[in-house]
């Protein structure tokens, strides 16, 4: 194969992942996209992933036009060509073993920060909330005693409601199969499996509508099983709470 024709397919392959990436692109500011993030958690995952993102992809780069430069400078010509053998070089082992360790120590100290912080628990001032799973919806109730009724029953809803600004202790449990909590704008994936509680917090920093799902196939229905998370100005959020406990 020759130079020209290596060319040629790299070009071809090239334009072929181009297109991929541009046809997995919508609208930047869509009701779902995790690069642009509605609440301090999902930023911070963002910006914890664009940390990776951008070494790895210098790393592949390097890598790929690496390999295609070995693959074309010291190609067989001929049938009696035999290519200078090379049995090692010391110093690019010593660089390419102390590289990757400085690179991963950089990467490390924000990542371990970021695993405990987005896993701790709520504030004592968060407004807390359970979210049941069931097949195949949810049920949203504030644990709070200031949101209970007369006879101490959680106020609930069947969107979450939330305020601006304001941090929201979330414990998951299902009363059937896994489910998968999703709110791409505000926080990551968590699992929410039968017997168990699992916790997770999030905000909302803007006033909006945020789209969430169950992201584990859990039967038939799995795809109608959304939900929205509405965040609204504090004024607002109470005034939607005395309506909902004076409502029968």
């Amino acid at each position: 194969m020759n130079v020209r024709r290596v060319r040629q397919l790299a070009g071809v392959a090239i334009a072929v992942a181009f297109a991929a990436l541009l046809a997995g692109c919508g609208a930047f500011g869509g009701d779902q996209n995790t690069f642009n993030p509605g609440g301090d958690v999902a930023e911070r995952q963002r910006d914890l992933f664009i940390l990776v993102l951008i070494p790895a992809t210098v790393i592949l780069i390097l890598v790929s036009a690496a390999i295609l430069y070995i693959v074309v400078r010291f190609r067989r010509r001929s049938d009696d060509e035999m290519p200078v053998q090379v049995h090692g070089n010391m110093r690019l082992e010593i660089a390419w073993t102390i590289a990757p360790l400085i690179l991963l120590a950089f990467i490390a100290v924000p990542t371990v920060d970021g695993i405990f912080d987005l896993g701790r628990d709520a504030r004592d001032d968060a407004l807390h909330v359970r979210v049941v799973a069931f097949q195949w919806d949810w049920r949203f109730e504030y644990l709070d005693p200031e949101y209970a009724d007369a006879d101490g029953n959680p106020m609930t809803a069947e969107e979450l409601f939330i305020p601006v600004d304001r941090e929201v202790g979330i414990e998951l449990s299902s009363l059937d199969v896994i489910h998968s909590f999703w709110v791409p704008k505000l926080a990551g994936k968590l699992d929410v499996i039968p017997g168990r509680t699992n916790r997770m917090w999030f905000n909302a920093t803007e006033a909006g509508v945020y789209p969430g799902q169950c992201a584990e196939f859990c039967g038939i229905g799995h795809a109608g099983m959304k939900f929205d998370v509405i965040a609204v100005e504090p004024a607002e959020f109470d005034a939607w709470a005395l309506e909902q406990l004076a409502s029968p």
